[in-house]
């Protein structure tokens, strides 16, 4: 006997994260760019933080803003805290989205 039918099944469409991702990702390494020219971008990967790449407060600052603005994004500040990898920086922005 067959089981009936009711369409094909659906899976979550997650291609949306990943690009969102992405968007976030490469507007905080843009504005890393901007604050701090001197700055190696090879450097600028998930696992480090802005602080490891040389980043003083007030440049994390500036960087967080400017990529929340360019973004249309507005992030609570208790959200970040000292000590966050870029990847978690990148989540935090990104569920905003």
């Amino acid at each position: 006997m067959t089981r009936p039918s009711f369409g094909p099944e659906r899976t979550p469409d997650t291609r949306g994260t990943d690009d969102a991702g992405e968007r976030v990702l490469a507007t905080l390494r843009q504005n890393t760019a901007e604050v701090v020219p001197e700055l190696d971008l090879a450097l600028f990967t998930p696992d480090r933080t802005l602080s490891e790449l040389g980043c003083n407060s007030i440049d994390r600052a500036d960087i967080v803003t400017m990529t929340m603005e360019a973004l249309g994004i507005v992030v609570p500040v208790h959200e970040f805290h000292q000590g966050l990898d870029i990847g978690t920086l990148v989540e935090i922005m990104r569920k905003q989205l």
